[in-house]
């Protein structure tokens, strides 16, 4: 009998140790600290946008170039494109071939163009004075092909004029494949140039004071007064001095200028390629020019261009 009262002892006696080891155990998992969270990654701060791709400041009397940077590089033109265009056509009318009073009628393959435009319609007829206005003021695309048609009878016969005066002007890395800027159809190439190109370009056209009255005008109309246009050049008016000269934008260009302000018997030429933003592409611009001609703007600058090309 002891013997039995043992054996049930002991076997209680296990059974509570068991019992008591699961408790223990359930205690320990439920104290066991948390994992550690994983880390959480480091917020990446987007690097500024640099205010260009190329840009050069140059001394418009002799063409020495002041301060730059890649001022070889080969950039898409866009609507600096119609300072050549303004070029060949104050060559011929200097020449005689040409006069401002010549009336231009409006072709078809004209009224097509895209971009910043007048509207020209076919079979409409302009004097080769408003049509140039247009195109160096409003940057119409419209008014650049019609004057270009009837100077050479076609786009690509001026296409070759263009070619040949840069050429002539020493512009080694300029090519022209339009007369407007405009982006290429699928296939086809950009006009391409640089900073050091444009500022060879913006001398000759400085030699020519109807391009100079062109580009330094703010407002004016088109189409009989009934049509307002204004000029792309925001710095025009709004930084003492400037007074031209070209605009330039697409996609893959970026928004381009080539600027020249005059204060006392000094001229500078600035000229910058690629820049990310209008606003950025003018600031830019315009503190070159009170940097190195000590003048301050007169008021702040424009939005952002919204046209599809040529501002």
């Amino acid at each position: 009998m002891k013997q039995v009262m043992l054996a049930v002892l002991l076997t209680l006696f296990a059974c509570h140790t068991a019992l008591g080891g699961q408790t223990t155990a359930g205690k320990k998992l439920a104290k066991a600290p948390p994992s550690k969270p994983a880390l959480a990654r480091p917020i990446q701060t987007p690097e500024p946008k640099a205010p260009f791709e190329a840009y050069a400041v140059a001394d418009a009397a002799d063409g020495k170039i002041l301060e730059g940077l890649n001022v070889n590089l080969r950039w898409p033109q866009a609507s600096l494109t119609k300072l050549m265009l303004a070029v060949v056509v104050m060559d011929k009318i200097e020449r005689g071939v040409l006069h401002l009073g010549d009336r231009v009628t409006i072709s078809r393959k004209a009224e097509g163009m895209g971009g910043s435009q007048v509207f020209l319609k076919a079979g409409e007829a302009f004097t080769l004075d408003e049509l140039m206005r247009a195109a160096l003021v409003e940057s119409a695309n419209d008014a650049a092909f019609a004057v270009a048609e009837h100077v050479a009878g076609s786009s690509d016969e001026f296409v070759k004029l263009m070619n040949a005066k840069a050429r002539a002007l020493g512009m080694p890395d300029t090519e022209f494949h339009c007369v407007h800027g405009l982006p290429p159809a699928k296939g086809g190439a950009d006009n391409i140039t640089t900073c050091s190109d444009m500022i060879r370009l913006a001398r000759e056209a400085l030699q020519h004071p109807h391009i100079l009255e062109w580009t330094s005008i703010e407002q004016t109309t088109f189409r009989s007064g009934t049509l307002p246009i204004s000029n792309k050049n925001k710095l025009v008016g709004r930084v003492p001095g400037v007074d031209g000269l070209k605009t330039g934008y697409t996609r893959r260009a970026g928004f381009n200028i080539v600027a020249t302000a005059k204060t006392g018997d000094r001229r500078l030429i600035v000229v910058v390629l690629g820049s990310p933003e209008s606003r950025i592409r003018n600031g830019f611009a315009a503190d070159k020019f009170r940097e190195h001609l000590l003048v301050q703007p007169a008021e702040p600058e424009d939005p952002v261009e919204t046209t599809a090309s040529g501002g």
